[in-house]
């Protein structure tokens, strides 16, 4: 297999609602494809949704330098068999720093153009099954209004949904936690700060909710480079403290686990490095005993999405999948639909609904 023409297509899906938490609002999805070309015209995608508070890149730098640079190392790439499509891979993931959101892209549209010209299932590099599916994990954002929560929580306890996350970080956060607890019958929840609070302010709340409510962990109480103040939160207040913004690379997990900063490591697709990086992270987590979590980006497209749901099924240790089919309501469109049975990442891309979307591409093409 030789890589003979990489594609980079920015495109933008508006919402049907906005999503929001303590510090962003979001209306709209802002993602680049990446397409790779075989010689025989066969294609592999991948996707990469930049969030500068997460790698530092942003639409921008992936567009004018990061993709471009790493589209012109893989033209003419002669790839011939899986280990070789690994090994090149891992080479990849190590020289990429943090440009790891741009590097997933890229990995697994690698994955997706190797699997259906070499005849393999992207995920196969994580290892065998181990699960057919995960259950959902819902996020209740602040875009669900107070005064509508009791009866969003109420469907949500018909279907079924027993993994919840609540984003935390307003005047009524009290409130809106005693109408979630109450309608899911007491279950235990996960609260999300999004990094809006001081280390006082976190130990605080957090004794506070966790005297009235079952709590069962906190993801991200404080920004996320005071890994000080996430073991202060640790120490004070007796809840486990997910790292999110906080963990990207290798190095951020090695160095969280040294300050003994977090109990639980979310690890996501997309900001992590795609199947590869993510799952080092997973190693390391294993290796010293802490919990892990899966979640999806908000506003990523099938592509991304599909990648999680395969990340879950193949890698042990995850209750949920967090944001799963989320996007599929949240997004007024997509640009592929899944295909199980399918070599790569069993994705069907869709030409005709990327058009819609698309704002700006970028061809190149291997010498010769």
């Amino acid at each position: 297999m030789r890589i003979d023409g990489v594609s980079l297509r920015f495109v933008r899906i508006p919402f049907k609602h906005a999503f929001s938490h303590a510090l962003q609002q979001r209306t709209e999805a802002e993602t680049v494809l990446v397409t790779v070309r075989s010689t025989n015209g066969t294609t592999g995608i991948g996707e990469i949704v930049p969030r500068a508070y997460l790698t530092g890149e942003t639409l921008e730098s992936v567009l004018e330098s990061m993709a471009p640079a790493r589209a012109r190392r893989c033209l003419g790439k002669v790839l011939s068999s899986e280990a070789e499509v690994v090994s090149f891979l891992r080479q990849e993931l190590d020289g990429a720093g943090r440009e790891l959101a741009t590097l997933g892209g890229f990995e697994l549209a690698v994955l997706d153009l190797a699997g259906k010209e070499l005849g393999f299932q992207a995920a196969s590099v994580l290892g065998p099954t181990v699960s057919p599916e995960l259950p959902a994990g819902v996020v209740i954002g602040f875009e669900v209004k107070t005064p509508e929560l009791k009866k969003h929580c109420a469907l949500l306890r018909l279907s079924g949904k027993r993994h919840v996350k609540v984003k935390v970080g307003q005047p009524d956060d009290v409130e809106r936690l005693e109408i979630v607890s109450a309608a899911l019958g007491g279950i235990a929840l996960r609260l999300d700060a999004n990094g809006a609070w001081t280390s006082h302010e976190a130990i605080e709340r957090l004794k506070l909710f966790a005297s009235r409510f079952r709590i069962e962990s906190v993801e991200q109480p404080v920004p996320s480079e005071n890994w000080e103040d996430m073991r202060r939160v640790r120490a004070e207040t007796g809840v486990a403290v997910m790292a999110d913004e906080s963990l990207c690379t290798l190095d951020d997990g090695r160095r969280l686990i040294e300050a003994g900063a977090a109990d639980i490591f979310n690890v996501r697709v997309g900001k992590c490095g795609g199947f590869l990086g993510s799952l080092r992270l997973v190693e390391l987590a294993r290796s010293t005993g802490l919990g892990l979590h899966l979640g999806a980006l908000v506003g990523e497209t099938a592509v991304l999405s599909r990648a999680a749901e395969l990340f879950g099924r193949r890698v042990e240790g995850f209750a949920c999948l967090e944001g799963k089919h989320q996007n599929r309501f949240l997004l007024s469109g997509d640009v592929a639909t899944e295909a199980d049975g399918v070599d790569g990442l069993g994705l069907e891309i869709r030409e005709d609904w990327i058009r819609n979307y698309e704002v700006k591409r970028q061809d190149f093409e291997a010498a010769g």
